[in-house]
């Protein structure tokens, strides 16, 4: 759930060219529709502005054909158009490229339509609705929209780079840690707020957010066992967490996991004595192995 800059291409520069590349019947029927399609690109950018879904198109079978022939063949002037999305991307950061833009979890493989080409052909090849992911969250979107409301979060137009909606909870019940995110926000935030819940919900990140996390803390601990083996105190816990905290914002955003995690710890009030607790239960790590000589390789 990372913020990302829409990149900088006109569709009216490359479009045209995607249309000489078709077969004569293919390429007179999208010249036909080739101002409607101009149009309409404007419209998307206006109505996920506006946090809403763009109006469905009724278009002829082969009007629908060719519009998603665009991007159904492919072709070199496809790769090619894909190939700029990702360089204007990249130069932006580098992150953009090395970890999806749903989940900020797993490296992106694959590009998903935001509104699906099946329902909005209009927008198979625009920039702006093709997202670089990885393949899990492409599977779990799937094609699904909705007609009133935004489903997922749209890097390019509802991740706000200043604001966090991405919340992370963290409780200590009988010395047990439980975290829980989740997604809110009041005033102006309400609805981006709701529209990154959903997208927590439909592509399961709040589990999965939850099991990186996990791992996360008790790195954590073993880090800070290693530099106050006999407890760490308030102040220094907090040091270590801003450190984190704006290091994640640094290098994924204000609404990644990793920086909501440390956020969210350093407002538990009770995870000073839990990470004390689990620090001293164990002082003194044991080398388990670590100056053995490891056999030679056959």
């Amino acid at each position: 759930m990372r913020n990302q800059k829409s990149a900088e291409l006109d569709v009216r520069s490359y479009f045209p060219t995607i249309v000489r590349s078709k077969q004569k019947k293919t390429r007179t029927i999208l010249r036909g529709v080739q101002a409607k399609v101009m149009d309409l690109c404007d419209s998307y950018d206006d109505a996920l502005d506006d946090l809403s879904t763009p109006k469905e198109q009724i278009w002829t079978e082969d009007e629908r054909g060719a519009l998603q022939s665009c991007y159904g063949v492919k072709t070199k002037v496809l790769s090619k158009h894909k190939d700029n999305i990702l360089a204007a991307l990249k130069a932006e950061s580098e992150v953009n490229v090395q970890r999806c833009a749903y989940c900020m979890l797993s490296d992106p493989r694959t590009w998903d339509h935001y509104l699906p080409k099946e329902s909005f052909p209009e927008y198979s090849v625009y920039h702006s609705n093709l997202l670089y992911i990885c393949f899990g969250c492409n599977h779990r979107k799937s094609t699904d929209f909705d007609e009133e409301h935004l489903l997922f979060c749209h890097p390019y137009f509802t991740v706000d780079p200043a604001v966090s909606f991405l919340h992370c909870q963290v409780t200590i019940v009988e010395g047990t840690l439980a975290i829980k995110y989740y997604c809110a926000g009041i005033g102006d935030l309400q609805v981006p707020g709701q529209i990154a819940q959903r997208h927590l919900e439909r592509l399961g990140l709040i589990t999965r957010f939850a099991a990186e996390a996990s791992s996360m803390v008790s790195g954590l601990i073993g880090e800070l066992r290693q530099h106050f083996p006999g407890g760490v105190s308030g102040p220094a816990l907090i040091g270590v967490l801003e450190r984190r905290y704006a290091e994640a914002q640094e290098r994924l955003g204000i609404n990644a996991w990793d920086s909501r995690l440390w956020h969210g710890l350093a407002h538990c009030a009770m995870f000073l004595g839990y990470a004390n607790e689990k620090i001293t239960a164990n002082a003194v790590p044991h080398a388990n192995g670590f100056y053995e000589p490891a056999p030679l390789a056959i």
